[in-house]
Formats: C-alpha cells, sequence, structure tokens
C-alpha cells in the first residue's frame, strides 16, 4: 500500500517561501510535499482499493491469537493533535504506525519539520470509519492552523487516516492497534491582514 507521510508545510502566508527561506511563487511545492496524496477520493478509499489486491485481507481472523488493546481511533487521533499542540513531538511521531517511521520522518527530522510552527490549533471534523475483511480504517478531517515562526498565519487541511488489522495470521501486535497511517494536509491561501482564507 503506497503511504502518504505527514510532511508539514510551512509556508502558509499570502507569499510562498522555498526551502532556503527565499520567496517564491505560491504554486510552488517542494517534491517531497508532492508525493503526499490525491484530491482525486478519499484516503480510506484509496487504502480499501490497495489491501483488494492484497491475500491477507480474505483471511479468517485468528481467534487463537492473545487479544491486544487496540485503543479508540478518535483518542489516537487526539492524542497525535494535542501533542502537536503541546510541541511534544515524540508522541505525536509515536501515534504513527511503526513506531512513528510511518510518518516518513525519524525522530530528529520530525522535531525540525513542526518546530517551524510557532503556535498548532488542530480541529477534527466528522470522521468516517470502513472495515474491510481484513484491515479497518478511520478517516477524520483534519484542520491545522496557527502562526510560522515569521509571524506569519497558516493554515493546513487535509483527511488524517488511521487504521488497524484484524486478528489475522502473521498481524504483529502493533499492526493491530489503531496508528495514523497516512495523511494529505495542503496548505489553503491566508490573508495576511486579516488572518482569513483566500
Amino acid at each position: 500500500m503506497m503511504k502518504y507521510a505527514l510532511l508539514p508545510f510551512v509556508c502558509m502566508a499570502v507569499t510562498g517561501c522555498g526551502l532556503d527561506g527565499q520567496g517564491t511563487g505560491a504554486a510552488d511545492v517542494p517534491r517531497e510535499e508532492a508525493r503526499m496524496g490525491s484530491d482525486a477520493s478519499s484516503l480510506v478509499d484509496n487504502a480499501i482499493e490497495d489491501d483488494s489486491a492484497e491475500a491477507r485481507r480474505d483471511q479468517p481472523v485468528d481467534a487463537s491469537m492473545p487479544p491486544v488493546d487496540a485503543g479508540d481511533p478518535a483518542d489516537i487521533a487526539q492524542r497525535w493533535a494535542s501533542a502537536l499542540e503541546a510541541r511534544d513531538w515524540e508522541t505525536a511521531r509515536l501515534s504513527w504506525g511503526e513506531s512513528g517511521m510511518a510518518s516518513g520522518l525519524d525522530a530528529e527530522e520530525f522535531e525540525v519539520a513542526f518546530s517551524k510552527y510557532r503556535t498548532i490549533n488542530i480541529s477534527f471534523g466528522e470522521a468516517r470509519q470502513e472495515d474491510t475483511a481484513g484491515t479497518l480504517y478511520y478517516e477524520v478531517p483534519v484542520t491545522m492552523a496557527g502562526e510560522l515562526e515569521n509571524g506569519n498565519a497558516y493554515r493546513m487541511e487535509g483527511p488524517l487516516l488511521l487504521s488497524r488489522v484484524n486478528d489475522v495470521p502473521g498481524a504483529s501486535t502493533e499492526e493491530r492497534k489503531w496508528h495514523i497511517e497516512m495523511s494529505d494536509l495542503r496548505p489553503r491561501r491566508v490573508d495576511k491582514e486579516t488572518g482569513s482564507i483566500r
């Protein structure tokens, strides 16, 4: 399955800025950020479509597997958001699968990426949950807004996808717990004077 890591957009003000801090056009998007999801359909729809090709999807639940506290996807999403707002980068990163590696960033890279935000405020929209034979998905719209270190306002919107594997043969303990699998937060233009979206 293709995974889209949360590679945060750093320049959300009326005038964009490049990785070197120089001004660029608003359409310029760093190559690493361009690999995130498509607007064509939701992340959960894409994930389910990818899963349909995986053999494990059709395997029966293994009742002999030791029980695991899978947690609640809404709680995991809120833990991620609260950790980012509190600048607790380690907790935020560990909300992602593969012990944080599914974020696409190691611990130091994650901190560097998010420390560019002076303030982070995250809100959620109405979530959607889908179950397949092998995997459960939880997709929730996210709005992330605040101020960059340079004082400019930013705003990003897009889906956050969490998943967990059912108790199927070969599933690891970590896979059977809810975790963030991918996100597709994209920048919205913010009016520098009013702070409103343009």
